[in-house]
């Protein structure tokens, strides 16, 4: 499959080079997935799908525009090409737009172990029969639980990229995903030093996933069934907490949530727009001399692994902020140009962003705080990456004497990006691997909670 999609990238780059075209970037895709869901010992949803694409970026004369088909016939293409081409002159000059310079590309000689060599063995009865033991595993947990969604979904896709500089490779990955969503009825239970609950009557809802690229390593029926229980129960009886300024423990899904908006501030388009709040912080200390977050593209089976970027830049490991300084912005070739500097490897986005484990436990993190927050969940649009502040929906438990109390809502979090950063004082140990930001939870000093 693979060698025939990069046959076609190679046939449009010399087709669109023979009608006329300065530089070509070529990049196609094909997958297939395949997502169950059961509920009740029912089959909600069963769907097979199949998606394909190709983009053909055209430049001459400091001018460009891309076109795009699902159909990757050569006699389908040419003739987009020579439209393409023939409406170049009415397009916009764009000094800033190049290929990648060609000793940046290349890809990285090292197994990244992108495909499950078991991905095509399991049969459709097999993943049902599965997902239907994953619901009674979760609904043994507690009389109060009832089934939302038990998911299972899976895809393979193969991906080429190639331009007129010569670059020219593929690659083929799979993606595993096992999921809990469940719910409960709440009653409004009374908990220790809590006012009543705000949600008495309302449904509480939570749940657990569990993401690789090879199945063998999704989370068990029991840890996955477990997890997702838990999650549910102890969002019940909810208050809302009073307006004070306290520390602030952010579970890893929100760790995660905090550090992928630190990453847009860093990605070289939101820089060269002046969208970004460390614009100007380059070389300065930005954040806590404990703070080591790094982009890492080089991980066997991570799920941001990659050999090269979007436009075939070799992939390196790049370091982002090392003891609190900002020592690099993330650049694409275009971004790079803008600013004067080098592509980092970064069209597409992050990699693997993460943060350097510390040595605390979560328990740990929570025991530190005599009166404070452990924060699970976020919600609104309230991330000001140009001026940095940061305001969020939230909810979350309660932490009183060092031991998690009453689930608390309805209330939001108020800091900024600076303030925050400086303020991480306690980094977990516990990473969690389920996405492209490999993160602990962590600790910050202090945070305005805005409650009743």
């Amino acid at each position: 499959m693979i060698e025939r999609y990069l046959n076609i990238a190679r046939e449009v780059i010399d087709l669109s080079l023979k009608q006329g075209a300065e530089q070509v970037s070529v990049s196609l895709a094909n997958a297939t997935s395949f997502q169950l869901e059961v509920r009740n010992q029912n089959i909600e949803a069963l769907k097979e799908a199949g998606s394909s694409g190709i983009h053909v970026t055209l430049a001459k004369n400091q001018k460009r525009s891309t076109l795009s088909s699902n159909d990757f016939r050569l006699e389908t293409l040419e003739p987009l090409i020579r439209s393409t081409l023939e409406a170049l002159p009415l397009m916009g000059e764009d000094p800033f737009y190049t290929l990648p310079d060609p000793k940046l590309q290349g890809k990285a000689e090292i197994d990244l172990q992108f495909r499950d060599p078991n991905f095509e063995k399991m049969a459709s009865n097999e993943k049902i029969n599965e997902l239907m033991l994953l619901e009674k595993e979760a609904l043994s947990i507690d009389s109060r639980l009832q089934t939302e969604e038990i998911s299972f979904s899976d895809s393979i896709s193969y991906m080429v990229h190639g331009d007129s500089n010569g670059f020219l490779e593929g690659c083929s990955k799979t993606l595993c995903s096992l999921g809990v969503s469940m719910f409960a009825e709440d009653g409004g239970e009374e908990t220790e030093g809590s006012s009543q609950s705000l949600n008495t009557g309302r449904k509480q809802s939570d749940g657990w996933y569990s993401s690789s690229r090879f199945r063998k390593d999704l989370e068990s029926r029991e840890d996955l069934a477990r997890k997702a229980g838990e999650r549910t129960l102890r969002k019940l009886g909810s208050v809302k907490p009073k307006s004070c300024e306290v520390p602030v423990v952010f579970s890893t899904e929100m760790a995660q949530s905090f550090l992928g908006s630190l990453a847009s501030a860093m990605m070289g388009d939101n820089v060269f727009r002046k969208h970004s709040f460390l614009k100007d912080s380059l070389g300065e200390t930005v954040a806590n001399p404990e703070i080591r977050l790094s982009d890492e593209p080089l991980l066997p089976g991570k799920l941001g692994s990659r050999h090269y970027d979007n436009e075939g830049v070799k992939a390196t490991p790049l370091m982002l902020i090392d003891q609190g300084k900002l020592l690099s912005f993330m650049c694409s070739t275009y971004s790079a140009n803008k600013l004067d500097r080098q592509s980092t490897g970064h069209a597409g986005g992050i990699s693997n962003l993460m943060l350097k484990p510390g040595s605390y436990s979560d328990e740990e993190l929570i025991a530190s705080i005599d009166n404070g927050l452990y924060l699970t969940g976020m919600s609104g649009q309230g991330v000001n990456l140009t001026t940095g502040d940061y305001s969020r929906g939230a909810q979350g438990l309660w932490i009183r004497k060092g031991k998690l109390a009453e689930p608390v809502s309805e209330f939001t979090i108020a800091s900024t990006f600076p303030e925050m950063l400086k303020g991480i004082s306690m980094i977990g140990s516990e990473v969690d691997e389920r996405s492209t930001i490999l993160t602990p939870a962590f600790r910050i000093d202090s945070m305005n909670i805005s409650g009743s």
